[in-house]
């Protein structure tokens, strides 16, 4: 059986990260750049185009993580040369000193993150004395600011704990936590296994995004098999979302239709849309950073972030635009 992204997830323990990473030490010109990735739907693009053969594993290795903290905690460690991240952790990464640049913006959640709670918790002020389960995320913190605010609670009306994104369904369904801060495809198994939506990522828009970042100083032509392996698998993924259904829903505990659902709480963006976003005028502003300046505030307001962004050396589009002139002339991904 063939040992996919979901199945080494879930069901068996974390070896694979530091295999694949040892597996990168094996003599040859230049040592193939090493992304990590977790288990959450918008980044299915890059695991559709590896699956099925469109990467090539001697200039790109697109390793699983058990979550973006595992990414971020790898890519911190020089274990990683890149990670899909959202884009508040992307932000407290350059926040706490790792030279990076975020060289893509490839998804925008429309309700594929979200708040499942037990079926007793019929609304967000429900939660007043309860328990919530999160990740010791960024994104977990602002969630949960939104999520309060939609309860009108206090921060000391309910209790958190933190709790990494594989045992999300295990602590909710044990009775340890009243609901979780979460995101596809577990959202859609809680809700199938009888919880309870109560929130999601629509009444916060434009704030969810995730985006590509990698250390700063790869040259932008080493960054290309990553750009093209995304926008291989998205196209793939829109051409014939059923054969790719039916590779990415297993170990989902999902049917494929059910995992066809879950991507309609996502904006998965093409590269040149991406460009559009990255693209910095002459006064070094782009879209992107319009866009996350609601993402910093709300960081600066949580004390997550220690100074002020610096959005015109973070941003890096070069590789956008390799990818674009190549792709004219080519007239291929």
């Amino acid at each position: 059986m063939t040992l996919n992204r979901r199945s080494f997830l879930f069901r068996v323990p974390a070896v694979p990260l530091a295999a694949a990473l040892l597996g990168g030490c094996v003599e040859m010109p230049q040592a193939p750049l090493r992304i990590g990735i977790n288990a959450w739907v918008g980044y299915d693009p890059l695991v559709l185009a590896r699956d099925q053969g469109r990467v090539d594993a001697q200039v790109l290795r697109i390793i699983d993580t058990f979550s973006n903290t595992d990414s971020l905690r790898a890519l911190s460690n020089g274990l990683l040369d890149g990670a899909a991240l959202t884009l508040d952790e992307a932000l407290r990464l350059a926040d706490g000193g790792l030279p990076v640049v975020i060289i893509a913006m490839i998804n925008q959640s429309e309700g594929a993150d979200a708040v499942l709670a037990r079926p007793d918790v019929l609304q967000a002020s429900d939660l007043r004395g309860r328990v919530i389960g999160l990740e010791k995320t960024a994104l977990g913190a602002v969630v949960l600011e939104q999520l309060l605010q939609e309860g009108s609670l206090r921060p000391n009306e309910v209790s958190t704990l933190h709790v990494e994104a594989a045992q999300h369904a295990d602590m909710l369904r044990a009775g340890r936590v009243d609901a979780v801060i979460t995101f596809e495809p577990m959202a859609s198994q809680l809700e199938q296994a009888g919880m309870r939506r109560i929130f999601d990522s629509r009444q916060m828009p434009g704030e969810i995004i995730d985006v590509l970042v990698v250390r700063r100083g790869i040259a932008p032509q080493r960054l290309l098999p990553l750009l093209q392996a995304w926008e291989r698998g998205r196209q793939a993924l829109e051409h014939d979302p059923a054969a790719a259904a039916a590779l990415l829903a297993i170990g989902t505990d999902l049917s494929e239709t059910d995992y066809l659902q879950t991507l309609k709480g996502l904006k998965l963006l093409p590269l040149d849309i991406s460009l559009q976003e990255l693209r910095q005028n002459e006064r070094g502003r782009s879209p992107l950073a319009a866009q996350g300046r609601l993402m910093e505030r709300t960081l600066q307001r949580l004390q997550l972030l220690s100074r002020p962004v610096d959005w015109k050396t973070l941003i890096d589009d070069r590789a956008l635009r390799l990818w674009q002139a190549g792709a004219a002339t080519k007239g291929q991904p």
